[in-house]
């Protein structure tokens, strides 16, 4: 019975000094993966993450140096006269999942973070951490971290793994970029004396791929993850809070700021969920609709360049709209 009650004892983090700062520990993440779970006290998660990192980031170290031996060694013999340079076979497929690796190791680290400092303050009796500015940093920064800063881990899961879904999703369309720009390289499309013709056919290809149905994705979640997070703050323990609907400079500029960051934000923030997820919904809704468009070939990329405004005046009317509803609202309460 002791020996139970002591293995289970050495399993538990050790008692706080002072309360686990959430803060603290996603900015120790993010500058060494593991770092903030190894200060809240989760020492062996710290420690798992650090490995995993540690070997990603060692794996692709080596597959990048394999790949310079094997293309400085065929370059040099080229140059000896032993052969002609022909692109060798490269991991290049191996060196990109180690880096995603990295990434999302990373990435994961930070979710991690959040979540055990959290839980940490739930277990010693310390009050949720609840700050706008920090909330915004790590929804952008991890997306799904500040659902589980906002007391919503399942939730917040759920946004992290649809992120990472998100980024898989790009690589058609960067993988189509790089086969259209090699094609182009390889049938001489692309004019040497004319750099304006590479400059636009670049552009277009790049239109394409900002407008990918992975792209757009990879963004929504990315926006949707700040905004869910504003709206569950304002829903729990921001309820009462009136600082951003009483004027002032300060938090005005800060709602002009979230409407360029995250339209509809500013709104949520304020309340005012209907028009603030209206406004979400409006500028996401017209780049997946030009995304279709442009996709099934029914526009032209200088089309889709001109279909852009729909979305440029949703976000500049979600940055103007919102410290305009400060007055409007304060006038209308000391009525």
């Amino acid at each position: 019975m002791n020996h139970a009650h002591d293995q289970k004892s050495d399993q538990t983090p050790p008692p706080l000094k002072q309360p686990v700062s959430v803060h603290r520990a996603f900015v120790y993440s993010a500058c060494a993966p593991g770092w903030g779970d190894i200060y809240a006290g989760y020492r062996w998660r710290g420690y798992a993450t650090l490995s995993m990192f540690l070997f990603c980031m060692a794996w692709f170290a080596w597959t990048l140096f394999e790949i310079l031996q094997t293309v400085v060694g065929q370059l040099f013999d080229s140059f000896k006269g032993a052969g002609t340079f022909a692109t060798p076979e490269l991991p290049l497929t191996v060196l990109a999942i180690s880096l995603l690796g990295i990434y999302f190791t990373w990435l994961w680290s930070m979710l991690s973070a959040v979540d055990t400092a959290a839980n940490r303050r739930k277990q010693t009796g310390f009050p949720p951490q609840h700050s706008v500015g920090w909330a915004v940093l790590i929804s952008w920064l991890c997306p799904g971290s500040g659902q589980v800063y906002s007391n919503d881990r399942r939730f917040g899961v759920m946004v992290f793994c649809a992120y990472l879904l998100g980024i898989l999703l790009l690589f058609p369309a960067y993988n189509q970029l790089f086969q259209s720009l090699s094609e182009l390289a390889k049938t001489g499309q692309l004019p040497a004396n004319n750099p304006y013709a590479i400059i636009g056919i670049v552009h277009e290809l790049i239109v394409r791929v900002n407008y990918s149905f992975g792209k757009v994705f990879q963004q929504t979640i990315k926006y949707f993850a700040v905004a869910g997070t504003l709206a569950a703050l304002r829903q729990g323990p921001l309820q009462d809070d009136t600082r951003w609907l009483t004027p002032s400079l300060g938090y005005g500029a800060a709602l002009v700021g979230l409407g360029w960051l995250c339209p509809g934000s500013g709104q949520l923030l304020q309340g005012r969920h209907r028009i603030g997820w209206g406004m979400f919904a409006a500028y996401f809704g017209s780049k997946f609709l030009i995304g279709l468009l442009l996709g099934g070939d029914r526009i032209t990329t200088a089309a889709a360049d001109e279909l852009a405004w729909p979305s440029i005046a949703v976000q500049w009317g979600s940055m103007i709209e919102a410290p305009a509803a400060m007055f409007v609202l304060s006038q209308r309460r000391n009525r």
